[in-house]
């Protein structure tokens, strides 16, 4: 199967945020997130994880689910098999002036280049069938494998601040 055709975006329904529960409830997969000292209660700062509780889902659902072009966000899926391997978003956020990325893949599915593919299908969705102009993250410096996933779609290094490194792609 050709390389940049193996994955699709799924925008999820309320009763399948049962995944988004369960990604960030392991700890290999939010290893990436511990330590970062996150202002809310559900966040556990050993793990990185995260406790996404049920009656949680209709509010958050509610918030991000149809609400572009501020917000986006969908389900990364192996298209042979269908099987969900993890999520990316986008949020318009005011500090920053810019729509930030959001990418998990789960740690099982680490290291086959999907974080690649599926940064591609989000910037798809952003510029083709949102009009945004431009995406951003703001990435830790020691994320080499994120930071080259970013590079091969094309963000560039905008600035360095406090250990993390903010990208950029704009729409050509």
């Amino acid at each position: 199967m050709e390389r940049m055709n193996r994955l699709y975006l799924h925008i999820p329904r309320l009763e399948e945020l049962d995944y988004r529960q369960k990604i960030l409830l392991q700890p290999d997969t939010m290893a990436y997130n511990k330590g970062f000292h996150l202002q809310f209660i559900d966040y556990d700062n050993e793990t990185g994880c995260i406790y996404f509780r049920k009656q949680d889902w209709k509010s958050w659902f509610d918030f991000w689910i149809n609400q572009g072009p501020d917000r986006f966000y969908a389900y990364i899926v192996k298209r042979e098999d269908h099987q969900f391997i993890g999520e990316v978003s986008f949020r318009y956020d005011k500090h920053y002036e810019a729509h930030m990325v959001g990418i998990i893949i789960e740690a099982q599915h680490r290291g086959k280049g999907y974080c690649e593919e599926a940064l591609n299908l989000l910037v798809q969705v952003a510029f083709d069938i949102y009009g945004l102009e431009r995406l951003q993250d703001d990435i830790p410096a020691e994320r080499e494998t994120a930071h080259k996933a970013f590079a091969k779609v094309g963000f560039k290094k905008k600035r360095v601040e406090n250990g993390n490194i903010l990208v950029e792609l704009v729409k050509k």
